[in-house]
């Protein structure tokens, strides 16, 4: 009997409604008009991807935003993956991108995990960074998302922001473990080239904080979370017994995935390659079932480099 492999995959979402001060990420802010285009452009890569001999064990959406696509966009690209029916679905989404029938289209499509981007429950932090939202509107996005039925939640955490001081950040983890997620993640700030956060520092017109205040920062975040019952597991993740991220154990652990959109990245059989990040040449490509000129080799792995990746990711 013929078994199928398990694997997980990943589909981009490139779209945001704005791009926040410190996002280095491939999302673009200014190119709705292809949304439509791209979801086509993704589905007909999926199509190509002979999926059918793989045993779909984790789907991850992330972007980008993904939520700010119409949520019929999200049930056809899901129709298409036919994933196993244990399988953790997860999509990121950002308050101010949601509302109640959209949760319940994403429940209904078999989604099962969703991820929400907070960063910070101080308004003027998240302004400072270019966030959309205010931490009352994620708090009437997270409420919705608990009585429409998710049961697996995540929330999203900065930390090292400009400003922020360890009392702000206390008071963020404070607040958000008040609500009981199952699932935190907490990530340094990188100052990455090219953001406009890069800008505002270089003009003086904000100031990183020093690394000993972000050190203590993080060994404050973790006995914090660990006080509460959160499992340390990884860098930069927190979670209940029970709720430990899939899709992500599985990527840390070598097993394979396959990305699909612009600037998805796949490992399968011993490769690791990427897709192109210009949306419109991406999705060019696909209308023309040029799929190879979408994709950059990045490694072709024997077993030593397979070890040593590994170990690196657990150490």
């Amino acid at each position: 009997m013929f078994m199928k492999k398990d694997i997980g995959v990943y589909v981009h979402i490139p779209f945001c409604k704005a791009k926040c001060f410190y996002c280095d990420f491939v999302s673009f802010a200014n190119k709705d008009e292809f949304m439509e285009s791209y979801v086509d452009a993704v589905i007909k890569e999926i199509e190509a991807s002979n999926l059918g001999k793989y045993n779909i064990k984790t789907v991850y959406i992330g972007g980008g935003t993904p939520s700010i696509l119409d949520s019929k966009y999200i049930g056809e690209i899901l129709e298409k993956l036919n994933f196993d029916k244990e399988a953790e679905i997860t999509i990121e989404i950002n308050p101010g991108t949601i509302n109640e029938n959209k949760l319940k289209d994403y429940i209904d499509f078999g989604i099962n995990r969703i991820s929400i981007g907070l960063q910070s429950t101080n308004n003027d932090l998240l302004k400072q960074i270019g966030r959309i939202h205010t931490f009352e509107e994620f708090l009437e996005g997270y409420n919705i998302a608990k009585n429409v039925g998710f049961k697996n939640i995540n929330v999203d955490l900065m930390l090292g922001l400009p400003n922020q001081s360890l009392e702000v950040l206390e008071n963020s983890l404070d607040r958000v473990i008040s609500l009981n997620p199952n699932h935190i993640s907490i990530y340094s700030l990188i100052l990455e080239e090219g953001t406009r956060l890069e800008s505002l520092i270089k003009q003086n017109k904000l100031k990183m904080i020093d690394e000993d205040l972000e050190r203590e920062m993080y060994w404050k975040t973790k006995n914090i979370l660990e006080k509460h019952g959160y499992i340390h597991y990884e860098i930069s993740n927190f979670a209940k017994e029970g709720y430990m991220s899939r899709h992500n154990l599985d990527c840390w652990s070598q097993k394979e995935y396959i990305g699909f959109g612009a600037a998805a990245h796949s490992y399968i059989e011993n490769t690791r390659y990427s897709n192109i990040c210009d949306v419109e040449k991406y999705i060019s490509n696909v209308r023309e079932a040029d799929f190879e000129k979408n994709r950059i080799v990045q490694e072709i792995q024997g077993e030593e480099e397979k070890r040593k990746r590994i170990y690196a990711t657990w150490t």
